[in-house]
C-alpha cells in the first residue's frame, strides 16, 4: 500500500472515530444495545420454546389470528386501538406463520425500541441543555426501572412503541419534519389511547412557533396515518361499532380501583433503590415548570413546556386512572419524563464534585437495581421472568378469586404455541375483560357487544 493510500485510510478511520463528546452521547445507546443483546441471547435464544409474558402472548397470538382471517373486536375482544395487532400481524406475515419466528421478531422489535427510546432521550436532553454529561445521564436513567431492560426479551409490549413514537414525534418536529411528526404522534396513540398527549404536544409546538404551515402538516400527517390505521376496522373487519365499545367504553367502566397510596407504594416497590432518583427527576421537572411559568430566559428548559406537561399527564394516569399495581410496565411512559428530569437536574449542578457524586450514585443504583435486584438477577430473582412452562401446565389458567365460578380457559401462551383459533371472542379473560362482562351481565361465551347492545346493557344495569 502506497503512502498516499495509507494517509487516506488513516484520515477515513479518524473521520469514523468518535471524539470524546460523541462517545459520551453514544455510550447510553451502546450500553442499551449490549444489555438487550445479553437478554436476547440468554433468555430468548436459550431454549427451544422461549419464556413469554402472558400479555405478549395476547399481542402476538391476536396478530397471528388476524392473518388467518380473524376479525379484531368481533372475533377477539380487545380494549386497545388496532395498531399493536396490525404490527404483530405484519410480524406474523414476515415469520411465515411460524410462532417461534414471530416471537423472535417481536423480541427484536422491542429490543430495538429500548435502544431507540434511550437514544431519543439523550438527543432531546442534549438539545435542551447542550450538556454532554447531563444528556447521557438522562439516557442511562431509563434503566432505573429494573424491568425496563429485561421485559423486551419476553415478547411484544405496546408501551415501548408508544414511548418510542411519542418521543420520535417531538424529535421530528424539532428537526423540521412536521408531517412525519404528526405520523409518529398518531402512531403513539394507535398503540395506547392515553398517549393522546403526544399529538397535543406537537400541535402545541407548532402553535407556540406560530407556524401555520407546520401545524397543517402535523394535522395532515396525523390524520393520514389514522385513516390508514383504521381502514381495516371499517373495510375488512367491519367492527367499528364493537371497537367504540371496547376502546372507549370499556376503559371508562373498568378502571383500576387501587387507592393513591397503594399506587404510590407499588411505584416504590417497582423502582426499588432507584426511588430517590425518581424524586430527583421530579425536582428537575418542577424546575423546568417553574422556569417556563416564570419566563426565566436565563435557565435551561424555559421554553420546553412540553416536558412538565407530559410528565404531569402520565403522573395523573398512574395515580388516578390506569396503573395495574401488580406490574411495572404502566410506569414506562412516565419513566421517560423522569429521565429527562434527571438530565435537567444534572445540568443545573455547576459544581464538579456534585456532578461527579450524581454520576457515581446513578452508576451504583444501576448496578444494584439492574444487575442484582432487577434484570440479571445475580442475587435475587429478576423481575417479570416467566420461565419455560410445560404445555400441560398451561392448558388451564387460574382466574381471580372473584371470578372462580367462570369456566376455566387455557393460558393464552398455550393458545399461542398450539396455534389455536378461538371459538369465542372472550378467549383471553383478562381481569379487565372479566370486569366488563360482570358490568354488562354477560357470560364468557357471549359475543362481543356492539355499541347499541352495550349501551342498552349499561343503561339497564
Amino acid at each position: 500500500m502506497s503512502r498516499r493510500h495509507k494517509d487516506q485510510l488513516r484520515d477515513l478511520l479518524r473521520s469514523l472515530a468518535f471524539n470524546p463528546h460523541d462517545r459520551r452521547l453514544a455510550f447510553p445507546v451502546l450500553f442499551a444495545v449490549g444489555v438487550e443483546l445479553y437478554f436476547v441471547l440468554t433468555i430468548t435464544l436459550g431454549s427451544a420454546r422461549p419464556p413469554m409474558a402472558p400479555d405478549a402472548g395476547i399481542f402476538q397470538h391476536l396478530g397471528w389470528y388476524l392473518t388467518r382471517g380473524g376479525r379484531l373486536y368481533v372475533d377477539a375482544w380487545e380494549p386497545k386501538l388496532p395498531l399493536s395487532y396490525e404490527t404483530t400481524g405484519a410480524l406474523a406475515m414476515l415469520a411465515g406463520g411460524d410462532m417461534y419466528r414471530l416471537h423472535l421478531l417481536s423480541v427484536v422489535l422491542m429490543s430495538g425500541a429500548v435502544c431507540g427510546i434511550v437514544g431519543l432521550v439523550v438527543i432531546l436532553v442534549y438539545d435542551i441543555t447542550g450538556d454532554d454529561v447531563a444528556a447521557p445521564l438522562a439516557g442511562l436513567s431509563m434503566f432505573l426501572l429494573p424491568g425496563f431492560a429485561v421485559r423486551p426479551a419476553y415478547g411484544f409490549k405496546a408501551k415501548y412503541l408508544l414511548v418510542l413514537c411519542g418521543l420520535l414525534a417531538i424529535y421530528l418536529y424539532t428537526r423540521g419534519y412536521p408531517a412525519l411528526s404528526g405520523v409518529a404522534a398518531a402512531a403513539s396513540v394507535g398503540y395506547w389511547q392515553a398517549a393522546a398527549i403526544f399529538p397535543l404536544v406537537v400541535v402545541g409546538l407548532a402553535i407556540q412557533q406560530r407556524d401555520v404551515r407546520a401545524l397543517e402538516r402535523v394535522v395532515a400527517g396525523g390524520l393520514g396515518f389514522t385513516v390508514v390505521m383504521l381502514a381495516p376496522v371499517f373495510l375488512v373487519w367491519h367492527s367499528a361499532s364493537e371497537m367504540v365499545v371496547q376502546v372507549l367504553l370499556v376503559p371508562l367502566q373498568t378502571e383500576e380501583q387501587a387507592s393513591v397510596l397503594a399506587r404510590l407504594v407499588a411505584g416504590v416497590v417497582h423502582f426499588k433503590w432507584a426511588s430517590p432518583f425518581v424524586l430527583l427527576g421530579g425536582l428537575g421537572l418542577a424546575h423546568t415548570a417553574r422556569c417556563w411559568l416564570a419566563g426565566d430566559d436565563s435557565d435551561v428548559g424555559h421554553t420546553d413546556w412540553w416536558i412538565p406537561i407530559g410528565a404531569a399527564w402520565f403522573a395523573f394516569l398512574i395515580f388516578f386512572v390506569d396503573f395495574e399495581t401488580g406490574g411495572y410496565t404502566d410506569l414506562i411512559p412516565g419513566l421517560a419524563f423522569v429521565a429527562i428530569g434527571v438530565g435537567i437536574v444534572a445540568t443545573t449542578l455547576r459544581d464538579r464534585r456534585r456532578r461527579q457524586s450524581l454520576v457515581a450514585a446513578l452508576v451504583l443504583v444501576l448496578v444494584v437495581n439492574v444487575a442484582v435486584l432487577g434484570s440479571v438477577g445475580l442475587v435475587f430473582t429478576p423481575v417479570e421472568t416467566p420461565g419455560p412452562v410445560p404445555m400441560s401446565d398451561l392448558e388451564t389458567t387460574d382466574l381471580p378469586g372473584a371470578y372462580e365460578e367462570s369456566e376455566s380457559v387455557p393460558d393464552v401462551r398455550y393458545i399461542y404455541w398450539q396455534q389455536i383459533e378461538p371459538s369465542t371472542c372472550h378467549y383471553r379473560l383478562s381481569v379487565m375483560e372479566l370486569r366488563w362482562l360482570d358490568r354488562v351481565d354477560s357470560t364468557t361465551d357471549s359475543r362481543c357487544l356492539d355499541f347499541g347492545a352495550a349501551r342498552t346493557r349499561l343503561a339497564s344495569g
